[in-house]
């Protein structure tokens, strides 16, 4: 617990809600080391000003850019910070898309690159040919939830009852323990009153309680250590365990907590804003890297004859969408995961030539980067494919 942090926050919010607000005085004590546990676009008084992305990016929040000067501090800042939140609004979209000149920003949103893809064709900066064949073919329940509250809460668009219904009937009616065994609870970024407030709503107590004279620090552990953390310090004699026994609960709630998720296919549009059809354009993994060097070089073969030869060659990269249509009714493609890999390598490659966004080729390269060992290297503009300890494809 960081009394000195606590009480930086209560002078922060309070020159926040002041109508004097100074975005300066603001800035100065975030140096100092805050909480700041709402995103600042929510204050109307701080909002546009640029010192939104250096609070934000040192305190960890989320926030949206509105305008140039803001933009402009997020090229200059964001490198020194690892955790970068940055929503994804039509005006970022359209600078990340038209910026070729700052390419290294590309590595802003490498963990996000299934929210870019939405916002791409929400946008019109893809066709929905090209977010078909390059979206995951799963997604998680993590990360359907994360997808359905981002476009919901962040981007403003209404909720489809459908989501909302889906996750409770197939995701929380599944949770069997809200208890937790894991080191954190929740990590110490809110002040305490809210760090007790959320931990006490989202878990069950733990078995173990942290004992502390001071009442605060007490509070604190025990708000953000799950009992895995909290046997560790009993190991040192600072725990008061109950009279549980622990080692069966422990191994049970364990194995409960790291059985495999179900998946859930991206391809249900019903459930994300999309108004046309997707199809399914499954990735096979199982064997994807048993192909002998003899089969990769009839099947590269095959494909060059097919899609590459001297009549196709210049479609293919004059138009990105030329060979997805070509292939459509190619029952051989949808069986041969070579094949899939390269047709999306194709469609990437049309863009690299016709020298398209960066950012559009580096958020498909991540997608598929998924399945296979491939990265882009915007500054020289190129498809890279990185050595593995496979020996075959």
């Amino acid at each position: 617990m960081n009394i000195e942090k606590e009480n930086n926050n209560e002078l922060f919010f309070k020159e926040l809600k002041s109508k004097t607000c100074n975005p300066e005085i603001l800035y100065n004590i975030s140096l100092k080391g805050i909480y700041l546990y709402k995103p600042l676009y929510l204050y109307k008084r701080i909002k546009y000003h640029e010192y939104v992305v250096d609070i934000s990016l040192m305190n960890k929040q989320y926030f949206i850019i509105y305008n140039d000067k803001q933009y402009e501090r997020l090229i200059e800042k964001f490198e020194k910070y690892e955790d970068r939140l940055i929503i994804l609004n039509e005006y970022i979209i359209k600078n990340l898309v038209n910026d070729n000149n700052n390419s290294y920003i590309l590595t802003l949103l490498k963990e996000y690159s299934h929210i870019s893809l939405y916002c791409l064709l929400k946008h019109n900066y893809i066709s929905y040919k090209i977010f078909d064949y390059l979206k995951y073919d799963t997604i998680s329940y993590i990360r359907f939830i994360f997808i359905t509250f981002y476009i919901a809460y962040y981007l403003k668009e209404n909720i489809n009852l459908k989501n909302i219904k889906y996750i409770i009937i197939n995701i929380c009616n599944n949770i069997k323990y809200d208890y937790c065994y894991d080191r954190l609870r929740l990590y110490p970024i809110y002040p305490l009153n809210l760090l007790k407030k959320v931990s006490s709503k989202l878990y069950k107590l733990n078995i173990l309680y942290f004992k502390h004279d001071d009442k605060n620090i007490e509070d604190f552990i025990n708000s953000i250590c799950g009992d895995s953390e909290l046997r560790n310090i009993n190991n040192q004699g600072y725990i008061n365990i109950f009279s549980k026994q622990m080692n069966p609960i422990y191994m049970n709630i364990k194995l409960q907590r790291y059985k495999k998720l179900h998946y859930l296919w991206f391809e249900n549009k019903d459930l994300f804003n999309i108004n046309f059809e997707l199809k399914k354009y499954h990735l096979k993994y199982n064997g994807r890297y048993n192909y002998s060097y003899h089969e990769i070089d009839k099947f590269s073969l095959i494909f060059r004859d097919k899609y590459l030869n001297d009549d196709e060659l210049s479609k293919v990269l004059k138009d990105p969408e030329y060979i997805l249509y070509k292939s459509e009714n190619d029952t051989t493609m949808e069986h041969n995961y070579f094949y899939t890999i390269i047709l999306r390598c194709c469609v990437i490659e049309s863009l690299i030539y016709n020298n398209k966004s960066k950012f559009v080729i580096n958020t498909l390269t991540e997608l598929l980067n998924n399945y296979v060992p491939l990265s882009y290297n915007f500054k020289e503009n190129k498809l890279r494919f990185e050595r593995t300890e496979h020996r075959s494809f």
